[in-house]
């Protein structure tokens, strides 16, 4: 396995390197969080526009919640082929959590 190394007899040059190096990793972690800062008043932004749409338009309907739905078990969606395995049995009798061991 061949190992490569980098050898500077010049104690002001590696210095430089050594700051060269550590400046340049500083430099991609704040772009990074720049990016990420720019997403975050992006969405900010956006979310900002749509509320104020709303607001404008007078629509003040709220989301909807899965309580005034009523769900239909017929409207499933069953996998078209048979499942290779038996489902396993239940042997604890109720519908809780399993017993911790």
């Amino acid at each position: 396995m061949r190992t490569y190394s980098l050898t500077i007899k010049n104690r002001l040059a590696a210095t430089a390197v050594a700051v060269g190096i550590v400046g340049a990793g500083v430099l991609i972690v704040f772009v990074g969080f720049a990016l990420l800062a720019g997403l975050t008043l992006a969405g900010a932004v956006l979310g900002t526009g749509f509320a104020a749409y709303r607001w404008l338009r007078g629509v003040n309907a709220g989301l909807p919640h899965a309580r005034d739905v009523d769900l239909d078990p017929a409207l499933e969606v069953r996998p078209g082929t048979p499942p290779l395995v038996a489902p396993a049995e239940d042997t604890a009798g109720d519908d809780g959590p399993p017993p911790a061991i």
